[in-house]
């Protein structure tokens, strides 16, 4: 009995990582520079704590250039906190070139106009930014980064 009750555990657990795995990328901000998207197919929350992918990517790059950068953050949504974890550095070709984990990141309250505050209700409240999420970062850069 242990074993079916085992297995049946382990296939719920990655069918619901596998959920939360599926990239869907939606584009929440931009400046003359750079366009910031949020992972809303990878948003996991455990216990109180919310991680989150956001993504930056230049708009001023040469066609067929997949260079972005991804940081990793966690949100208390109840407690209005939020910490850095990681960023992720992507290349011309999208291959990962460089990876910066934040040690011992400290929780930050979120103040207005911080990045933290935008995506917030993205992450917390279900929003969503006006018009077509992307699969993937090479599918939002191959159809013209939002222009």
């Amino acid at each position: 009995m242990k074993p079916i009750l085992l297995t049946a555990i382990l296939a719920a657990a990655a069918l619901s990582a596998g959920a939360a795995s599926a990239e869907e990328w939606n584009a929440f901000s931009r400046n003359a520079r750079l366009v910031y998207l949020v992972d809303v197919g990878g948003i996991a929350t455990v216990g109180d704590t919310t991680s989150i992918r956001v993504a930056r990517v230049p708009l001023q790059t040469p066609v067929g250039d997949y260079s972005h950068n991804i940081d990793e953050y966690e949100i208390r949504c109840s407690a209005k906190q939020a910490r850095f974890l990681a960023e992720i550095e992507f290349g011309p070709d999208g291959a990962e070139v460089g990876r910066y984990p934040e040690a011992d990141a400290a929780w930050d309250d979120i103040r207005p106009n911080s990045l933290s505050a935008y995506f917030q209700p993205i992450v917390c409240d279900g929003a969503r930014a006006d018009g077509p999420n992307a699969a993937s970062i090479k599918a939002y850069i191959d159809n013209g980064r939002g222009k």
